[in-house]
């Protein structure tokens, strides 16, 4: 049975994000289309490096063709920024913590 590989977009353009977009090519079950980054000039340059669209993040979350949004902002963002996904509608993937602030995390 043949299965179509989920769409992901990566928000956060940083270090990390290379490993994400290198590595992805070797799972079938998902497809990195898009990066994005409050520095646009960011995701630009990893979306060229890795032959994915880059964009904002309003534009990532509003993408109906992206369904998972991996996580790579800083730590103390991640609270806020993945309730955003989960508002877009979208699956959220975050690195570790969940939220820094226990508040956010519940």
């Amino acid at each position: 049975m043949s299965q179509t590989p989920a769409k992901v977009g990566i928000l956060g353009s940083g270090a990390i994000s290379g490993k994400y977009l290198e590595n992805s090519k070797k799972f079938d079950a998902f497809e990195v289309v898009a990066c994005a980054d409050v520095r646009p000039e960011a995701a630009q340059s990893r979306a060229e490096e890795y032959g994915v669209r880059g964009c904002g993040v309003e534009e990532l979350l509003g993408d109906p063709e992206v369904e998972i949004v991996i996580n790579l902002t800083p730590h103390r963002t991640h609270g806020e920024v993945g309730l955003q996904v989960l508002d877009s509608g979208k699956h959220v993937y975050n690195e570790k913590p969940l939220a820094v602030p226990l508040e956010h995390g519940k």
